[in-house]
């Protein structure tokens, strides 16, 4: 029995010596691994970060511009319809002008002469009106497309940040994989050129 006990206590000595040694091991790599590295995991976690919001923002701008564009189109639409009514009122108008002017040589009754002059009045009244609203839709429409422009733009610009972003990560990754430092200040650069994309997006509209 006492033998038993001991060769488990030795056992056991055997057990604490190795994870001893893993530890140590462990400790030595740790204290051989550049202390930059560990700031490059910090800057590529906060790349990551800011390049999902950029992403969400130039998606945000996509959908928006597409809106816009689809609202200039609905409105170019009416306006068309607004001017093809104007010119049939215009015609029809004429139409009945000239009506006023022939019934009398024709032997036409004052009250047809007079009823030509009230539906050519009529028209004309149509014409105002159908122009005003035209006219009203040509700026909305202009205005719309001049919007969807500039969200388009915008979009064009949270792309860009969220382009520089992927490559500071990837260069980031280069870097951690070759241990070199020069590579990493690249993927600063590019990521601080993102950050300023970014930051001029949101101050700027976003």
């Amino acid at each position: 029995m006492p033998e038993e006990y001991e060769v488990g206590t030795d056992r056991a000595q055997e057990l604490i010596e190795e994870k001893r040694g893993e530890h140590a091991q462990h400790t030595a790599s740790l204290e051989r691994r550049p202390r930059w590295l560990d700031w490059l995991a910090v800057s590529t976690a906060l790349f990551a970060v800011l390049a999902a919001i950029c992403a969400l923002k130039a998606g945000d701008k996509a959908n928006e511009a597409l809106f816009t564009a689809n609202q200039a189109v609905l409105l170019q639409t009416q306006a068309v319809d607004r001017w093809s009514e104007f010119q049939a009122d215009s015609i029809k108008k004429s139409q009945q002008t000239i009506l006023a002017v022939l019934l009398p040589k024709v032997g036409g009754s004052s009250a047809e002469v007079a009823a030509a002059q009230k539906e050519a009045a009529r028209r004309q009244g149509l014409q105002d009106k159908l122009s005003e609203e035209a006219k009203k839709q040509d700026a909305e429409t202009k205005a719309l497309n001049e919007e969807s422009h500039t969200l388009l733009r915008e979009h064009q610009r949270f792309a860009l940040g969220v382009t520089l972003f992927q490559v500071a990560i990837g260069l980031a990754a280069i870097a951690a994989l070759l241990r070199v430092p020069t590579v990493w200040w690249v993927s600063l650069g590019a990521g601080g050129w993102a950050s300023v994309v970014l930051v001029s997006g949101l101050l700027g509209g976003g």
